[in-house]
């Protein structure tokens, strides 16, 4: 009897934070769920959510206080592959320039920021945000949602389009089928 009435204080605080740690990482895994979202909303809605909308979607309405802050997104990848596809050639480096930086979408980085309130003592020792930040690249990528054919026609096969052009019959029939392979995105 002596032994339990010794061990149940140190079982209370290990239950007692083992709640607190649920607590945490509950509001956690909302935070880095609502900063998700809220990037998804920029890059496929073109508009981040109201902090309003975002405690409602995300936190139930049990966020005390909500905060989106949009930050921009290193395009350093980008550069550095048009840099790498640029030491082989000019035209592959114009090539390069033209469909990483001028055609591509640009990404987002948002960060969020949520404090929540609670009645708890122990709980209300720990105030603060709990912050998550999110990347996401410019669009959701879809076959052909980028079209680089006649870019690369343009670029590499400008010479053999003319030279299929003119060629005359009985042979242009054939001319046509070659140039239709690589305008039909083969």
């Amino acid at each position: 009897m002596v032994e339990f009435t010794l061990v149940v204080p140190f079982l209370a605080v290990i239950l007692g934070l083992t709640f607190f740690f649920g607590w945490a990482y509950l509001h956690k895994h909302q935070v880095v769920v609502a900063s998700r979202y809220a990037t998804w909303q920029r890059v496929d809605h073109g508009a981040w959510p109201t902090e309003k909308k975002l405690n409602e979607v995300c936190f139930a309405d049990k966020a005390v206080d909500v905060q989106i802050q949009a930050m921009g997104l290193d395009q350093r990848t980008a550069q550095d592959l048009v840099s790498e596809v640029g030491a082989e050639s000019r035209r592959t480096q114009t090539f390069a320039e033209e469909l990483l930086t001028d055609r591509l979408p640009g990404g987002h980085r948002g960060h969020v920021a949520a404090k929540f309130g609670s009645r708890w003592t122990l709980w209300q020792q720990y105030r603060g945000h709990i912050h998550d930040n999110q990347a996401r690249e410019g669009i959701t990528w879809r076959r052909d949602e980028v079209n680089c054919w006649a870019l690369l026609r343009d670029q590499y096969y400008g010479d053999l389009d003319e030279g299929l052009r003119g060629v005359r019959a009985p042979g242009d029939g054939m001319a046509q089928m070659i140039r239709r392979l690589y305008l039909a995105h083969w």
